[in-house]
């Protein structure tokens, strides 16, 4: 695997497709309790559901709810922790299934999600990898680049053309050809 192939493999996992996002409205979910003077919100478009955080609406904004159970206006009864979260909520048992398929929804979704994060893991890893080898190639190139200078510099120098005087000689016979030629020019 290259190094290109392994950036793109990221990128993929990372930003699979480029999503346009569209400004929307927040409203959060709103049920009345029984006799519908107090409402409570969970903060979250979704219905309530366990695990959620109860919060009562009041005039200055939002107060977490007290524990307890709670009954609401459409006959459902919430119970909540000392942390106003949603432990239980009592209502008809064909809602109740639903809630248990929602959960299987939710357990599927994270599985997928740690799945791709195994595969980012190995990726990153691969890519890890390939670098750590490419170094090592680079190490030893240079250590070898580095051993062949050193020996240069040991090496001894080239021996100047000054101390061959064979060159002088052959230089001053072909002098003497020369002014024989000139001569018989004349």
């Amino acid at each position: 695997m290259t190094k290109q192939e392994v950036f793109a493999a990221i990128k993929n996992l990372v930003s699979p497709t480029e999503e346009k996002f569209e400004e929307t409205k927040v409203e959060f979910e709103r049920v009345a309790l029984e006799g519908g003077e107090v409402f409570i919100t969970n903060q979250t478009e979704s219905e309530l559901t366990i695990g959620d955080t109860i919060y009562v609406e009041t005039e200055s904004g939002f107060e977490i709810a007290p524990s307890g159970t709670h009954r609401l206006e459409d006959g459902r009864e919430i119970i909540l922790d000392e942390n106003s979260v949603i432990v239980e909520i009592k209502e008809e048992a064909e809602e109740v299934v639903d809630e248990v398929v929602e959960e299987e929804v939710v357990e599927e979704e994270a599985s997928s999600d740690l799945s791709k994060i195994e595969e980012l893991k190995g990726a990153i890893h691969d890519l890890l990898m390939a670098f750590e080898a490419h170094s090592n190639e680079m190490d030893e190139r240079f250590k070898s680049l580095e051993a062949d200078y050193n020996a240069f510099k040991k090496e001894e120098e080239y021996s100047p053309i000054k101390k061959d005087n064979s060159f002088k000689k052959s230089f001053s016979k072909l002098d003497g050809r020369i002014a024989t030629i000139k001569e018989l020019k004349k």
